[in-house]
C-alpha cells in the first residue's frame, strides 16, 4: 500500500489471506470449526470478489453450501421475496441451499402456482416457522404438495405457526391437508372460497377460532449475512432487464413467458361477488381466558355468511409481464 510519501505498507498477512481464500473460494472443502467472526469475514469479502457470488452456476451453489453447514441460519435467518419470481427461478438451487435453516420466508405476489418446482423441496423447511405465500394463484393442489412431506414422512415445514395463504383460490378441500399443521398461531385463508361449516371443521382440527381482527402476522425482514448477495441478485436481474430490447431481441422468448404468465392466474380469477369478510384464524385461547375474548371469537363465525367468496382483480398485464421477463 503507497502513502501519500511514497513509502510501502505492508498489508498484513490475515488480510492477504483472507482475500485469497474469498477469490478462490470454490476451493474451500468445509469451513467446519472456523470462528463465526473469520467465516463472515471471508463470506464478506466472497460477495465483493468472487464472480461466482453474482452469477448463479454449479460453484455458486457449492460455496454457498460450505457457508450453509458451518453457519446454518446465520448465513440467512429470514428471507423476503416479495414480487420476486424473476430473481427466485434464477437462483433458484442457490436458494435451496440458503433455504436450509430458515425461519420466515416470504413469497407473496409471486405467482408462482400450483406446479412450482418449489413445492418439490418443501421436505427440507423443517425449521420454518413464518411463511406467506399470498397471492400466488395457487388451488388445492398446492396444499396437498406443502403438506405431503408431513402427512407421508412427519418432516417438512410441520412448524410452521404464522400461515399466510390469502387471496389464492382455495376450496374445502383443503381444511383436512391444514389439519397437519398443529403448531399453528395464525393462519390467514382471505379470499379463499370456503363454507361456514368447512370453517368450522378447520377451527375444530386445528384448534383455531376464526378472528375479528387483521392477521397478526408480522411483517417479515431479510435478515443475515447473505443480505448483501440477494441484493446483488436482485440487481443482476434488473440490470439485465433494463439492458436489452426484449420485444426485438428476445420477442419470441417474451412472448412466450408472458403466455405463461396469463395462463398462470387465469385459472385464480372469479367472476364471483367480491366479499369483504377476512378469514383469519388464530389459537383457540385456554380455558382459563377472559370470556369476553371467547365470545367475540364466537360472534365472528356466526357473522360469515353460509358461502365464503371472493372475486380477484385481474393483475395488470405489465406487472405480470415484468415477473416472467
Amino acid at each position: 500500500m503507497l502513502h501519500e510519501e511514497g513509502n510501502i505498507q505492508p498489508e498484513a498477512l490475515f488480510d492477504l489471506v483472507l482475500r485469497f481464500v474469498s477469490i478462490n473460494a470454490e476451493c474451500i472443502h468445509n469451513l467446519i470449526g472456523f470462528p463465526e467472526v473469520v467465516g463472515k469475514k471471508i463470506f464478506d469479502q466472497f460477495m465483493h470478489v468472487n464472480e461466482y457470488a453474482i452469477y448463479s452456476s454449479g460453484q455458486q451453489v457449492k460455496i454457498l453450501s460450505c457457508f450453509e453447514d458451518a453457519y446454518k441460519e446465520l448465513i440467512l435467518e429470514s428471507l423476503v421475496l416479495s414480487e420476486s419470481l424473476i430473481v427466485f427461478n434464477e437462483y433458484f438451487d442457490s436458494f435451496l441451499i440458503l433455504f436450509q435453516f430458515i425461519s420466515e420466508l416470504c413469497l407473496c405476489f409471486c405467482y408462482l402456482g400450483d406446479n412450482h418446482e418449489l413445492f418439490e423441496h418443501l421436505h427440507n423447511f423443517s425449521l420454518l416457522k413464518k411463511l406467506c405465500l399470498k397471492r400466488n394463484c395457487l388451488k388445492d393442489g398446492a396444499i396437498r404438495k406443502i403438506t405431503l412431506p408431513i402427512r407421508m414422512f412427519n418432516k417438512g415445514p410441520k412448524n410452521v405457526e404464522f400461515l399466510d395463504l390469502s387471496e389464492n383460490t382455495f376450496t374445502d378441500e383443503i381444511v383436512a391437508g391444514l389439519a397437519v399443521f398443529q403448531k399453528l398461531q395464525c393462519l390467514d385463508l382471505s379470499g379463499s372460497n370456503i363454507s361456514r361449516k368447512s370453517i368450522h371443521d378447520l377451527e375444530r382440527n386445528c384448534s383455531l377460532k376464526l378472528s375479528p381482527s387483521e392477521s397478526t402476522i408480522h411483517p417479515i425482514v431479510t435478515r443475515g449475512w447473505a443480505v448483501p448477495l440477494v441484493e446483488k441478485w436482485h440487481d443482476v436481474c434488473r440490470l439485465r432487464r433494463k439492458n436489452r430490447d426484449i420485444m426485438k431481441l428476445n420477442l419470441y422468448y417474451s412472448k412466450k413467458r408472458f403466455l405463461m404468465a396469463k395462463k398462470s392466474i387465469s385459472d385464480s380469477s372469479s367472476k364471483i361477488q367480491l366479499s369483504p369478510v377476512k378469514l383469519v384464524f388464530k389459537r383457540q385461547p385456554l380455558i382459563n381466558d377472559n370470556i369476553t375474548d371467547k365470545s367475540t371469537y364466537i360472534n365472528a363465525s356466526k357473522s360469515l355468511p353460509e358461502k365464503v367468496t371472493v372475486s380477484y382483480q385481474k393483475a395488470i398485464e405489465e406487472d405480470i409481464f415484468a415477473q416472467y421477463i
